[in-house]
């Protein structure tokens, strides 16, 4: 009893990390932008912690809000598919270390577990880049 309690609450916790995963690939460019900005100003001494995470945080929301921005008032075709695919590509690589976490929890070998973590790559890469241009121009 209890050992199939177990085994559906980690399929039910998989299936729920990969939901939040797909819920919140669009937001993968601006933290991780905000992260480097943060780790940049911290670790070269030029402003305090707090400091640093203020202004990681304000470069994560201008990142965002510029991102959306060209995506909803620009015409041109190839720029919103450049930045979609800017904003995509931190995305996929949370995707791809995603996967290959969740692939190395079992006793997989490395090269099926690289191509199963570029499956998940491409995946969740592709659920952000097609959220990204759904966005409508204006």
């Amino acid at each position: 009893m209890l050992l199939g309690l177990g085994i559906v609450l980690g399929f039910a916790s998989i299936g729920f990390l990969c939901w939040l995963l797909f819920l919140c690939t669009v937001y993968a460019a601006p933290l991780f932008v905000a992260a480097m900005v943060c780790t940049m100003l911290y670790d070269h001494a030029m402003m305090s912690g707090v400091h640093a995470i203020l202004a990681g945080i304000g470069a994560g929301i201008g990142v965002l809000a510029f991102g959306q921005a060209i995506l909803a008032f620009s015409r041109d075709p190839a720029l919103r598919v450049v930045v979609s695919a800017l904003l995509a590509f931190p995305a996929a690589l949370a995707g791809f270390g995603m996967t290959l976490g969740f692939s190395g929890m079992g006793e997989m070998g490395t090269i099926p577990a690289y191509l199963f973590a570029t499956f998940g790559a491409l995946c969740v890469g592709g659920a952000a880049w097609s959220r990204l241009c759904a966005i409508q121009s204006a």
